[in-house]
């Protein structure tokens, strides 16, 4: 889609105010103005996407204390 394409040029461009003044003249250009909400909301989905990958990546101290005990607890199983 057009708007993922749009959301996604954006997205990596870390954008501040003057590349979305461009953005807004190139799709008035090509007669893509309307499109603009929707590459707002998919560029909304690759910041929460990122968000959430970071989320995920991070090791907190209750997921390493679990991994830690869940290795203990196999091992325990296993030698029996």
């Amino acid at each position: 889609m057009i708007e993922t394409d749009y959301a996604k040029a954006l997205y990596s461009l870390n954008p501040d105010k003057s590349h979305l003044a461009s953005l807004r003249n190139l799709l008035k250009r090509r007669g893509h103005e309307k499109l603009l909400p929707r590459i707002f909301s998919e560029y909304k989905k690759l910041v929460l996407a990122e968000e959430r990958r970071e989320r995920t990546a991070k090791i907190t101290p209750e997921a390493e204390r679990t991994r830690i005990l869940l290795e203990l607890y196999r091992k325990l199983i296993h030698t029996n």
